[in-house]
């Protein structure tokens, strides 16, 4: 019975390729604004160059720290499960653990993360550790990319790519305090400030947080600071840099003492050669250390990473604009277990945008990059977006490969096992199909259909080395967002569903996001919301399906003071995060969290 659903659903699928080709080359996944927006939403992952939601050809989803912030939504990994196509998680253990994303049915180590414009993901360092407990309070944009980006971004981006900015200053000076205390001797405190002056933008935030956590001996605490200055040179330059840092110590359940260390340093130079020709320099310093202390022993990692970019954009006609640029990498990697090793990464991207028509976009990109580990790869991506004004109706669609690289613990050996040199990366070839609908001026639905088949798929825990596993393997499914507002805007929704009939590591077939607002006074704001998955066991053990609601609420005492306080698992549901043959990690039970925010 599985293999007919699965065979129909397939069948479905394809089908719904060719009718969609026949009708017009469209593009792919939906880019979802705020529906009261009067502004156009600007993307910047898609192309790596700011574009309206409308132009882009590839499935994003924006969403805003500061209306996260509104409704205490502060964790990021919270807030990135409000993306269809995302199950943000941790299968390690509580608030501190490493965390986990699934998009689009893949796993972690197939998505990339992309911070301040520098790649900080690769297959040696993923990004779980930026996702334990990151905060959106010091960030300006959070965009999750979903879908086979090879063409712009390179290895790791099988699923997609998390595509994140340091806050930048603007108007008059402002500060912001906010603190906050609660359940589990939690505690937590964060302080920004930003502006501008003169031709001088600025922005500063340092936080702290701790707590004990509802499971014993997990205590944890961070704490993080940011950075970013922009010097507007003249009309067409200007020059910024940015700088992220993190101290944090987990207890990992007894087992460990586990510590990072992590900061990343950027430099960018930006602007016009030209009225039709617009480049960008970067220069980047990541560094990420990490010691985990045992009864065992100690084991701990040490990477450095500095990268170079240089993209341009330079439009030849007025309805055709070229896309390219080049890039070099260099990753230091070592641990206590003599994994030692400097790789270097270089390579090159182009691509086209051409309207062939007023309400038509397309969009073609091809990258070549070499890795001293293993070799060369190339990607490639196509899309295409057909806008009908008269319906409020945006159809896309979009074809691209990606691939991702062994890590150097794959290559050369873990405390799992020994090391294959002879391992291939993997690769994928995926597809989406999308419609964006506005339903009146309040409401906007947005549905798309993916497929990704990856090929020589890498088996990092097979005995007695890793292994590139024979054949395909697919992930597929359907994505789903519902957001508006009722009654002049007392009330707003949002819903984001994710279907999965086949995905990496057993992952849940459904997956619902769903929030509900009401601005029940000028001052007063409450609102609900619900997490659920379905039967899944992250390639462990079974895990039974939850449904984890919450609360939240926040009064603007003064102008400048808002007090605000969250009910988190309401019904203090009792639930897995992961069970791997044993080890059982259970998630937190109610939890009721109090503060205030301080705006001068």
């Amino acid at each position: 019975m599985k293999k007919n659903i699965t065979t129909s659903w397939r069948g479905f699928c394809w089908r719904a390729v060719v009718a969609r080709s026949l009708i017009a080359i469209s593009a792919t996944g939906i880019a979802p604004a705020e529906v009261e927006n009067e502004l156009a939403t600007i993307i910047v992952s898609a192309l790596r160059t700011p574009r309206e939601a409308g132009d882009v050809t590839s499935t994003v989803t924006v969403l805003d720290p500061r209306e996260l912030e509104k409704r205490s939504m502060g964790q990021l990994r919270d807030a990135l499960n409000e993306s269809p196509g995302v199950i943000a998680t941790s299968t390690g253990g509580e608030t501190g653990a490493l965390g986990s994303v699934f998009i689009r049915g893949t796993n972690t180590a197939s998505s990339q993360l992309v911070v301040d414009g520098m790649r900080l993901s690769d297959s040696t360092t993923p990004l779980g550790n930026m996702l334990s407990a990151a905060r959106v309070f010091d960030l300006g944009r959070i965009e999750v990319l979903r879908g086979a980006q090879g063409a712009a971004y390179g290895g790791e981006s099988i699923g997609g790519v998390l595509w994140m900015e340091t806050a930048r200053g603007s108007g008059k000076p402002q500060g912001t305090f906010v603190v906050e205390a609660g359940s589990f001797d939690s505690f937590s405190t964060a302080l920004r400030y930003q502006g501008e002056k003169n031709d001088l933008s600025y922005f500063f935030s340092a936080a702290y947080e701790e707590t004990a956590n509802d499971a014993p001996q997990q205590d944890f605490h961070q704490g993080s600071s940011a950075l970013r200055l922009e010097q507007k040179i003249d009309a067409q330059w200007q020059a910024g840099m940015t700088y992220r840092g993190v101290d944090s110590f987990y207890e990992n359940r007894g087992q460990s003492d586990d510590r990072l260390d992590a900061s990343l340093v950027t430099v960018y130079l930006n602007g016009q050669i030209n009225s039709d020709w617009k480049t960008t320099v970067l220069a980047g310093f990541q560094q990420e250390f990490y010691d985990s202390d045992s009864l065992y022993g100690n084991y701990g990692t040490d990477m450095r990473a500095t990268s170079l970019s240089n993209d341009h954009e330079w439009r030849i006609r007025e309805n055709v604009t070229l896309l390219g640029g080049v890039f070099v990498h260099r990753s230091d990697f070592h641990n206590t277990i003599n994994t030692s090793e400097q790789r270097d990464r270089y390579g090159l991207h182009l691509g086209v945008e051409w309207e062939p028509l007023a309400d038509w976009k397309t969009y073609a990109a091809w990258r070549w990059e070499d890795y001293d580990a293993y070799g060369d790869e190339s990607t490639w991506r196509i899309g295409s977006s057909y806008e009908i004004k008269s319906t409020g109706t945006i159809l896309r669609t979009g074809l691209g490969s990606s691939f991702r690289a062994p890590s150097f613990l794959d290559l050369f050996g873990s405390t799992f096992g020994a090391g294959n040199p002879n391992l291939k990366a993997e690769s994928s070839l995926g597809w989406d199909i999308g419609v964006e609908q506005e339903l009146g001026k309040d409401h906007r639905l947005i549905v798309t259909v993916f497929h990704n088949a990856i090929e020589d798929r890498i088996d990092s825990f097979a005995k007695p080395m890793p292994v590139n596993l024979p054949g395909e393997t697919h992930t597929e499914g359907l994505e789903f967002a519902l957001n508006g507002r009722f009654f002049d805007d007392t009330w707003r929704y949002r819903i984001a569903w994710t279907y999965l009939p086949q995905s990496l590591s057993d992952q849940p077939r459904h997956h619902v996001q769903a929030g509900l607002d009401w601005q029940a006074s000028e001052n007063l704001l409450l609102g609900v919301g619900l997490h659920s998955l379905s039967d899944h066991s992250w390639g462990g053990s079974p895990i039974d399906s939850y449904a984890v609601g919450r609360m939240h609420a926040s009064y603007q005492l003064r102008e400048n003071i808002r007090l605000q306080a969250r009910w988190e698992n309401f019904t203090d549901e009792s639930y897995l995060l992961s069970d791997f043959y044993g080890d059982t990690i259970r998630a937190a039970g109610s939890a009721v969290y109090a503060g205030i925010t301080v705006d001068w």
